[in-house]
């Protein structure tokens, strides 16, 4: 058989190995992912609503403006999902089968609502793509807005906080400026499950999920320029093991923000320590989000809080501090105390702690 290029002149396409590559039958395709294609009204169009994880739409506006001000026919295929089965996001919202979501072509949609164009369609050719799930619609919807093409991960963080009815006060979280912590202390917590060095699109939902009220916690404190990577990352680790609504936990991480500082003498407390080395750098003068330099300075950090929260003084880290963000998941948390389990956990200046964290 002659081969060009790896393609066979019946039209079948080999691998580096010498198998045929599958065809998929696209057009005859009747489950998730079926494809439709047919004209719509633009009214109608106007009426459809953005898809629940859709990056944040207003942000893109004036970004778009240069390249979308001036109508083209190229504007008017827009791709829209249909969900055909009853489904539920993990914040409770139902939708029903049948819900139709513009999946690309949102910014278009709010530039032409606003008559920031120069003409608008009179209707659109419409791309439809059917999938079961709304987790299907989430895929489909990442494939036109990937954080490796044309959104950043930190916008597409937007669209999951909406999502999970969640809308953030600080710039921090606004922005989406969360990433390397929250990844760093997913792997902290759950290491066989996310251990990439690098922000992944399609791990956020999940991650977001597992911090969410951590999150939801820490985003009142998030105001000063202070809270970089590795301190948003200490942040969400000390919400999940004392809980969101411990009293001096709450205090320490406002002392934090506000840059509290008692320096008398070498013993000092731990938030002091935490504040004085984020200011001076004398322990580390790379604060990078680099993976093995966040390992140290969480580390670090989490150290001194621990020591903060049973009211210990110290004027340097102890034995294996380096381990103690990775240590972290195993001491005793606020779930074990809720749940009845370790009723010692609960007193966080008990000696029983006070050895597993020294």
């Amino acid at each position: 058989m002659v081969m060009k290029e790896g393609v066979v002149l019946d039209g079948q396409v080999y691998d580096s190995e010498g198998n045929v590559i599958p065809q998929f039958p696209v057009k005859d395709n009747k489950g998730n992912g079926a494809i439709r294609q047919y004209w719509m009204p633009f009214a109608k169009y106007t009426e459809m609503e953005e898809v629940f994880c859709q990056r944040d739409t207003k942000a893109r506006y004036n970004k778009a403006k240069g390249h979308l001000s001036s109508f083209r026919t190229e504007h008017a295929q827009v791709s829209v999902a249909r969900l055909t089965k009853d489904d539920t996001l993990e914040s409770g919202k139902e939708y029903k089968a049948g819900t139709l979501f513009i999946i690309d072509s949102n910014t278009r949609n709010l530039m032409w609502g606003r008559g920031a164009t120069d003409t608008i369609p009179q209707e659109v050719l419409v791309i439809e793509y059917s999938y079961d799930s709304l987790d299907g619609i989430r895929q489909s919807y990442n494939t036109f807005d990937s954080a490796e093409s044309v959104e950043r991960n930190q916008e597409k963080l937007h669209g999951i906080f909406q999502m999970y009815k969640f809308t953030p006060v600080s710039s921090k979280l606004q922005k989406g400026q969360i990433l390397s912590a929250l990844n760093k202390a997913c792997h902290f917590y759950h290491p066989d499950e996310w251990n990439q060095t690098t922000v992944k699109s399609e791990a956020l939902p999940g991650q977001v999920g597992v911090f969410l009220e951590e999150i939801r916690a820490l985003d009142k404190f998030i105001m000063s320029d202070v809270w970089d990577q590795a301190l948003v990352c200490v942040g969400l680790m000390a919400l999940k093991r004392y809980g969101t609504d411990n009293k001096k936990l709450n205090e320490g991480l406002q002392h934090i923000n506000d840059g509290y500082c008692v320096i008398q003498g070498k013993q000092r407390d731990g938030i002091t320590q935490i504040v004085d080395e984020w200011k001076t750098g004398a322990w580390f003068g790379n604060k990078g989000t680099s993976w093995n330099v966040l390992n140290e300075t969480v580390s670090f950090a989490l150290y001194w809080m621990d020591k903060y929260m049973r009211d210990g003084l110290g004027s340097k880290p102890g034995r294996n501090w380096k381990q103690r963000a990775f240590e972290y998941k195993d001491l005793p948390q606020v779930s074990t105390v809720l749940g009845g389990i370790n009723v010692t956990a609960i007193d966080f200046t008990g000696n029983e702690l006070e050895n597993k964290v020294a």
